[in-house]
C-alpha cells in the first residue's frame, strides 16, 4: 500500500498593531527602564550616605584608618562637598599621605574658600612634606596657606604656632618673631607661650642674652611654666652664669617636683662640668619619675662609666638599650657586651 506524505502548512495569522499600540508598548518599556535607573541611583545614593555617615563617625572618634577607607568609598560613589573633602584631607594628613591630603584639601578650598580649617590643614600638609626633605619652597607655601587661615580665624592659635615654625625652619627667625609678636598683641592667647617661643628664636641665633630676657618674661607671665625655667637655666649656662643656671632648674623642680626634665638638666649641668659623681643622684631622681626613659638611663650609664663603676654602667646601658637607645647599644659593644 502506498504511503502518502502530506505536509500541512499552517499559516499563523499576522498580528497587526496600529501606531498607538506600538507607541504604548515603547512608552511602557521606557517607563520601566527609567524606573529601574531611578531605583539603582536611589539605592546608590542611600548606600553612599550610609558610608559617608560611617566615615564621619570614624573621623569624630579619631579612627583614621577606618575613616579614610569609608571616605574613599563614599567619594567613589560620588559623594562630594567641602566638608567631605576637608575631612578626608585631614584624615589623609594624619595618616602621613600628604600628597593625597593636599589634593582633597584643595578640592575643599574650591568648594568653600572661607574655611580657616582647610587653609590650616593645607599649611600643615605642606609643612610636613617640607620637613621630610627640608624644602624651603614648601615651607613658604605652607606659610602662605597659614596666613590665609589666620586672616579668616585670628583666634586659632595653632596657625600662629605653625607659621612660626615654617619661618624658623628656613632660618627666617625675624619673620617668626613678627608673627609671635602679632599673637602677643591679640587678646586670644596666653602670653607666656609666645614669650617662650620668642626666646627660642633668639636662642637659635645664639643671641643668648635676648633669649634669656624672653624666657624671663615667660615665667613672669606664668609662674608655673616649668619648661621656661629650664630654658632660662640653659641660657644662663651659655652665659657662664652657673649659679643662676642651677637656681633656674631648682625653681622648675620647686614648681613641679614631677617634671623630669629639670632633674635631667641638673644632672647634665654637673656632667658638662666634669662632675659625674654629682650628676648621678639627679639622674636617679629623674628615673624615679620615669624608670624607662631611654635617654636618662643612657646618661646615667655614661656617668657611671666616667667614675669607674663599670658594672653599674653596663646595667644602665642595658636598660637604656632595651628602652630604645642606639647610643647605649654602641657603648655596650665598645665594652664588649652584646644585647640579645
Amino acid at each position: 500500500m502506498r504511503k502518502i506524505n502530506m505536509k500541512v502548512k499552517v499559516k499563523m495569522p499576522k498580528i497587526k498593531m496600529d501606531k498607538n499600540t506600538r507607541y504604548s508598548i515603547i512608552g511602557t518599556l521606557c517607563f520601566m527602564f527609567l524606573c529601574l535607573v531611578f531605583y539603582i541611583f536611589q539605592n546608590l545614593g542611600y548606600s553612599r550616605d550610609v558610608i559617608l555617615q560611617k566615615a564621619n563617625n570614624y573621623y569624630i572618634n579619631e579612627q583614621y584608618f577606618s575613616a579614610a577607607k569609608h571616605y574613599a568609598k563614599a567619594i567613589e560613589l560620588r559623594a562630594s562637598g567641602a566638608d567631605t573633602f576637608r575631612n578626608y584631607g585631614i584624615v589623609l594628613s594624619k595618616l602621613g599621605n600628604y600628597d593625597s591630603a593636599i589634593k582633597y584639601l584643595k578640592l575643599s578650598e574650591e568648594a568653600d574658600s572661607s574655611s580657616s580649617d582647610t587653609y590650616y590643614w593645607l599649611g600643615n600638609a605642606f609643612f610636613q612634606k617640607a620637613a621630610l626633605t627640608n624644602n624651603s619652597e614648601k615651607f613658604m607655601t605652607a606659610a602662605q596657606y597659614l596666613e590665609k587661615a589666620i586672616a579668616i580665624s585670628p583666634e586659632y592659635e595653632k596657625s600662629f604656632l605653625l607659621i612660626g615654625m615654617c619661618y624658623r625652619s628656613c632660618g627666617m627667625q625675624e619673620h617668626a618673631r613678627a608673627w609671635y609678636r602679632r599673637a602677643l598683641l591679640s587678646a586670644y592667647f596666653s602670653q607666656a607661650g609666645f614669650y617662650n617661643l620668642l626666646g627660642h628664636t633668639f636662642r637659635e641665633e645664639e643671641r643668648y642674652e635676648e633669649a634669656a630676657s624672653y624666657y624671663k618674661r615667660a615665667v613672669g607671665a606664668d609662674y608655673s611654666f616649668v619648661a621656661a625655667y629650664c630654658n632660662l637655666g640653659d641660657m644662663y649656662g651659655k652665659l657662664n652664669e652657673d649659679g643662676k643656671a642651677l637656681a633656674s632648674y631648682q625653681k622648675a623642680i620647686e614648681v613641679n617636683p614631677d617634671y623630669i626634665t629639670a632633674y635631667t638638666k641638673t644632672g647634665n649641668f654637673y656632667a658638662d662640668h666634669g662632675s659625674f659623681l654629682e650628676a648621678v643622684p639627679w639622674y636617679m631622681q629623674a628615673l624615679k619619675i620615669n624608670p624607662d626613659d631611654a635617654q636618662v638611663n643612657y646618661l646615667l650609664g655614661v656617668a657611671y662609666k666616667e667614675i669607674g663603676r663599670k658594672n653599674d654602667a653596663v646595667e644602665a646601658f642595658k636598660k637604656a638599650a632595651y628602652c630604645g637607645s642606639d647610643d647605649a647599644v654602641y657603648e655596650l659593644r665598645k665594652i664588649g657586651v652584646e644585647i640579645r
